[in-house]
């Protein structure tokens, strides 16, 4: 089968969705320069060829109970099954990036509590070998509400849901549902983006750079990323760390405007390493997400039921 192809335009939007897939229509094509009917013919058709693999949404982990998020480069020769079911008995795997000489990025995270066991990791995963491993502490500054996790269980299967479907779902004005979803972005509780898939961008290589930081100069590296290399960022990834670790998926045209761009990204000051991986494929996992919401919820609805029936048996005494 011919790989389809995609245009500059076609980036753009890829770019925009990145950033928020819940954006309309409508205002992609004030961005991009095209018509709302243009833009969503182009949408689909990069949903329907491969282009776009999903729309997704983004949990912070400590809102879910899992304060550690590990990033591990790995070279192993064993069936990746293996090491999949090993490092899901560490924690919940989230992200599985595939890498052109047989590495893999795993995105894992890790409940409180079983902070102690990741010093394991590495002897527990030969005969694979770590290459590399980052950690991160996720952090919020204001836990989600529960009508919130009533939102985000409705936009998981469907991050691009209307509002007024979800306000009709759960009951509630559409005016609620548009302030407590900015509530939740705002509070870097959620985020929405795209996930593309590498096989299908044709003309274009995709590829990650891993970059530690200065944590006094994280936001010195981001802004002059965005302000020098925005032009070939399709996506920063969502990493809970706000301090020292930026992950940023790119794409070129060509290998040689790849190398100039990680000479670039190195010659920023405060970034201590740069590491920098071609992508052949993208897993992402949702599982521990839905799951924790679900237990979240029930959790929720079992305590009101329990007050409410304190409640009529203090009436009726």
């Amino acid at each position: 089968m011919q790989q389809p192809i995609i245009d500059k335009i076609d980036l753009k939007i890829i770019q925009v969705l990145a950033k928020d897939c819940r954006v309309s229509y409508r205002n992609i094509g004030s961005v991009v320069g095209l018509t709302t009917k243009s833009v969503r013919t182009r949408v689909i058709k990069m949903v329907s060829n491969g282009v776009i693999e999903k729309f997704f949404v983004y949990i912070n982990p400590a809102v879910l109970g899992y304060g550690t998020e590990c990033i591990l480069k790995m070279r192993f020769n064993e069936l990746t099954e293996n090491i999949i079911d090993r490092l899901n008995l560490l924690g919940d795997l989230f992200l599985h990036v595939r890498q052109i000489g047989g590495t893999s990025v795993f995105s894992l995270v890790v409940k409180t509590g079983s902070e102690d066991k990741i010093p394991l990791l590495i002897d527990s995963l030969k005969p694979a070998v770590m290459q590399s491993m980052f950690v991160s502490r996720p952090f919020v500054q204001k836990g989600p509400k529960e009508l919130d996790f009533k939102i985000i269980e409705c936009l998981l299967p469907n991050p691009r849901m209307h509002i007024s479907e979800i306000a009709k779902k759960l009951s509630m004005s559409a005016k609620t549902v548009s302030r407590r979803l900015d509530s939740l972005k705002n509070n870097n509780i959620v985020q929405f983006s795209v996930l593309v898939n590498p096989a299908s961008t044709r003309g274009y290589i995709q590829f990650v750079i891993v970059i530690s930081v200065k944590e006094t100069l994280y936001q010195y590296v981001l802004e002059s990323i965005y302000r020098e290399l925005s032009g070939n960022l399709l996506l920063q990834a969502p990493v809970t760390s706000p301090d020292n670790l930026i992950v940023l998926i790119m794409f070129s045209q060509d290998i040689f405007t790849v190398d100039s761009i990680l000479r670039k990204v190195e010659s920023f000051d405060g970034v201590k390493t740069a590491e920098l991986d071609i992508l052949t494929g993208i897993t992402l996992s949702q599982d521990w997400m839905v799951n924790e919401i679900e237990r979240r919820l029930t959790k929720i609805e079992n305590t009101n039921i329990k007050k409410s029936t304190r409640s009529k048996e203090r009436i009726v005494n």
